[in-house]
């Protein structure tokens, strides 16, 4: 444990606008080791990642990598020092092939200059089949899942032979990288990271998993409001002295409203049926998918990746075009008026019957990050703020805005700020704060803490609760078990596109969703 520090950020300071986002952060890197930078949303982890790697300059301070200063704010020339990037936001170009991608800082050229497509393909292979083998390179890779575009995105950064010159990759910061990752892919990343580790490079992994700290990193460094906390061996910590460095409190685990999973506690049990949905598919997506939430009541829906559990919650709300079934929300029909399987009246009829949506990736479908806060928030129902006239009315607007961002806890400089201004913990307050209103009778949630810290994690299991205890129906979906057992009345099992199961009370138990999620039971 007395290794020479490798990589060295001392006294770093960096300010954005009004927000200081690091305050004289100093922190030792060793050659070799996996180092988790952990906080809450803003703390400041992220910025120092980015200031390592050269995307940031920082206002004053050094990073020295094995005995070398590193230009501040040069990222080309942290890049042929070895540090290389790997940012949580998925980075790439769609309509490119998967090889084309993995070579836009440097196309292999062949000795008449041309570009040299087999050798590109031949090393994106290299690169990308260590991570995940069924990934086929020349296929565009727009048409991949978040997941395996994700970690093209990872195998873009761990070419340890390095075609830029000679320059090998000696540091890694890895920002989330399993955030978009099913489990098995998150567990391979995990040997990787540790394979990395064992060749002598240096892995910064930030991350607000818990059990991946616990699993494969050596230290952890604590941040908290920009300022340094503590670096601490992970073998000599336990998760409650953690959390309590990263939040300042100690933290108390969510608790089901109902650990007989029948709604008493909430007065679900005596509500009708908010949603029902009766036969519902989807070709290769849902297959005669029926089933109730009432109000008050939280539904959690398990299952694997590819389970149809998101395709569930597109279909309820009419972004599925060739959804056929039967859809109620409360009175109004939004599939299959009359009782005969139909097409789904769509998003706008959806909205208009009281259902909210907070989609799995904020990013590409949830926020408009060319507008502001205040217009996020009031988007979809400009219609029914407006006057008489149909002109926008501004004063009701800016008072729903205060509202929701105060209620919500959504910190910004002001209304006007983008989300992109905003923390990832943030800009997920946001999105549900546009959802989360009067007027909202069902709440469809999919994944609504993926990426976001324990301390803001919590704030949304309470405000997830206290939706239900309004009488708001809540359906979510959450690939975090112990997630969506805390919040759940009652948990909806899929596979394949149908319905495996129902959990209630002590039968709801992480064991019992595998069984079914995986049909071995």
């Amino acid at each position: 444990m007395n290794e020479p520090a490798f990589l060295v950020a001392q006294n770093i300071s960096k300010r954005f606008g009004i927000t200081q986002a690091l305050d004289d952060v100093s922190v030792s890197f060793r050659r070799g080791e996996v180092h988790a930078l952990m906080g809450e949303n803003g703390a400041g982890k992220s910025t120092l990642g980015k200031t390592i790697a050269g995307l940031y300059r920082q206002d004053q301070g050094t990073v020295t990598l094995d005995g070398r200063v590193l230009t501040p704010g040069d990222i080309d020339g942290s890049f042929a020092a070895g540090v290389r990037l790997v940012h949580q936001e998925l980075a790439q170009c769609p309509n490119l092939s998967v090889a084309e991608n993995l070579s836009l800082h440097q196309m292999p050229a062949s000795k008449a200059g041309f570009v040299d497509f087999r050798a590109m393909r031949e090393r994106a292979a290299r690169l990308v089949h260590a991570l995940e083998p069924g990934i086929d390179v020349t296929a565009p890779l727009g048409g991949l899942s978040p997941g395996r575009r994700q970690i093209c995105q990872i195998a873009a950064a761990l070419d340890e032979d390095a075609s830029d010159g000679g320059s090998k990759a000696k540091v890694i910061v890895l920002d989330e990288p399993t955030s978009s990752l099913s489990v098995a892919e998150a567990d391979r990343l995990l040997e990787i990271t540790r394979h990395l580790a064992g060749l002598g490079i240096t892995i910064i992994y930030v991350s607000h998993r818990m059990g991946e700290i616990f699993q494969v990193c050596d230290r952890v460094t604590v941040l908290r409001d920009g300022k340094f906390v503590a670096t601490n061996v992970v073998k000599d910590i336990d998760e409650p002295t953690l959390v309590e460095q990263m939040i300042g409190r100690r933290l108390q685990t969510p608790a089901r409203a109902s650990n007989a999973g029948s709604g008493a506690a909430t007065g679900a049990g005596n509500e009708r049926a908010i949603l029902e949905v009766r036969g519902l598919s989807s070709p290769g997506r849902l297959d005669d998918v029926s089933l109730e939430v009432r109000g008050g009541e939280v539904v959690g829906v398990g299952g694997l990746v590819g389970a149809g559990r998101s395709e569930l919650l597109d279909a309820i709300f009419g972004l599925d075009a060739k959804a056929q079934g039967i859809i109620r929300c409360e009175q109004a029909y939004l599939a299959g008026a009359g009782g005969r399987a139909s097409g789904h009246a769509g998003a706008r009829a959806a909205i208009a019957a009281g259902v909210g949506y907070v989609p799995e990736d904020r990013r590409r479908q949830g926020l408009f990050f060319e507008l502001g806060i205040d217009e996020n928030i009031v988007m979809p129902f400009m219609v029914q703020l407006a006057s008489a006239l149909g002109l926008r009315a501004m004063p009701r607007e800016r008072g729903l805005v205060r509202e929701k961002m105060t209620d919500f806890r959504v910190k910004a400089a002001s209304p006007a700020s983008k989300p992109g201004e905003l923390s990832g913990g943030n800009q997920q307050k946001l999105l549900i704060a546009r959802w989360m209103g009067k007027n909202t009778r069902l709440l469809l949630l999919d994944e609504p803490t993926r990426g976001i810290d324990i301390g803001t994690k919590s704030e949304v299991y309470r405000l997830v609760r206290e939706a239900a205890d309004r009488g708001m129906a809540v359906l979510l979906v959450s690939s975090e078990m112990p997630e969506l057992l805390a919040l759940s009345d009652r948990v909806l099992v899929m596979a394949s596109g149908k319905l495996q199961g129902e959990l209630r009370g002590e039968q709801a138990t992480q064991t019992n969703i595998l069984r079914l999620a995986t049909g071995t039971g």
